[in-house]
């Protein structure tokens, strides 16, 4: 056989070899994953160093970050798309950085009525992603949601830049150091292209009971390693479904001792909260 036959057959091998490579990674069954919503946002203000630092010291398996981008082109950790500062509502995305540094995000936990106020926290200011990857480094996982991706083209590339330069990607540890999750599904699959080997989160949020047929799943699991829902909206057949589906399930946001520990009997694989003592206190108790 000639040379160039030769090579040929090898590319058309190895090019029915790659989907298989790309195919999602499985999260492991255990640890029961304790996800610290924005930090232990029930007593620091959400998405700052004290509540990454309080969840890191509760024992959180991983703090979640929300992703937003500025005008100059920076990754920051901030939940909404829009603020209010100096009396206007404006948009992440028309700010600068700079001009974001203005921006309290402790005046809004810092009320009177809120027993874990403090005037430790009035000169906090939002982080940068890269601030808190330079932080944290790789001592902790990260959690990270890109939210909004269709205000942001190439946010997924940026992320993913970001994280490979800090060494968060492509690493053997027992658990992920990094799980990508967002309620885009188009974003996440640009996630997958660019890291087949970062564990995905497809985001839901229903009204009702969640409604997820096993052929929905089926599409899921071609880019994504779990789902994360509502946990008003979880049953137990949701549960059964997904994991007959090879997928796990993240509810979201847990604050309640009773919701706990249902839903850790029924079966999903981890819980977002504000208050990570409560669920590992929860956690302990159900395994008495």
């Amino acid at each position: 056989m000639k040379v160039k036959q030769i090579a040929f057959l090898l590319i058309l091998f190895l090019s029915s070899c790659s989907p298989a490579s790309k195919q999602p990674v499985s999260l492991p069954s255990e640890p029961f994953l304790v996800i610290a919503h924005r930090g232990a946002s029930a007593y620091a203000p959400p998405h700052t160093f004290p509540s990454y630092e309080l969840a890191i010291d509760m024992g959180a398996h991983y703090i979640e970050l929300d992703l937003q981008r500025t005008k100059d082109g920076k990754l920051i950790v901030l939940h909404d798309d829009s603020i209010e500062l100096n009396g206007n509502e404006m948009e992440i995305e028309e700010i600068t950085s700079d001009t974001l540094g203005a921006f309290k995000p402790a005046e809004e936990f810092n009320q009177p009525t809120n027993q874990f106020a403090s005037q430790r926290f009035a000169g906090l200011r939002v982080p940068s992603l890269e601030q808190v990857l330079r932080e944290f480094g790789v001592q902790t996982n990260y959690y990270i949601e890109i939210k909004s991706p269709e205000r942001y083209p190439g946010i997924e590339q940026q992320l993913i830049d970001q994280l490979d330069g800090h060494h968060l990607l492509d690493r053997e540890d027992p658990i992920p150091k990094v799980i990508i999750q967002s309620f885009s599904s188009d974003s996440l699959k640009k996630v997958h292209e660019l890291s087949p080997s970062t564990p995905l989160i497809q985001l839901y949020s229903f009204k009702k009971q969640a409604e997820l047929p096993a052929s929905k799943l089926k599409q899921v699991t071609r880019y994504a390693s779990g789902i994360g829902v509502n946990s008003a909206a979880v049953t137990e057949q949701l549960i059964e479904t997904v994991h007959q589906s090879g997928l796990a399930i993240h509810p979201f946001t847990v604050n309640d001792s009773d919701q706990a520990s249902a839903l850790i009997a029924m079966g999903v694989d981890g819980i977002f909260t504000d208050k990570p003592d409560l669920i590992l206190h929860q956690l302990r108790k159900n395994h008495e």
